[in-house]
């Protein structure tokens, strides 16, 4: 089953990153080796990559003051 990632990160910059592409255990154990010797200064690991988190979205202030003037969104009880 295809669901490893390649997760990256570079001695020089510092910077992370993780693949978009997803493939089986062997195949991403072996792209890493490859990768990990062509490009000595990044370290590549593979990954089963977390699922996105799913938050609700949050307005941007201008937006939600927009809601707030069209009465889309309800004002706090004052009592």
């Amino acid at each position: 089953m295809r669901n490893y990632a390649i997760r990256w990160t570079s001695s020089a910059s510092g910077r992370i990153g993780i693949g978009t592409i997803l493939f089986e255990k062997e195949e991403a154990e072996r792209l890493v080796s490859e990768l990990n010797e062509k490009y000595p200064d990044i370290d590549h690991e593979a990954v089963i990559p977390a699922p996105p988190c799913v938050e609700p979205p949050v307005p941007e202030p201008a937006q939600a003051l927009s809601l707030l003037e069209n009465d889309a969104l309800p004002l706090p009880n004052p009592s």
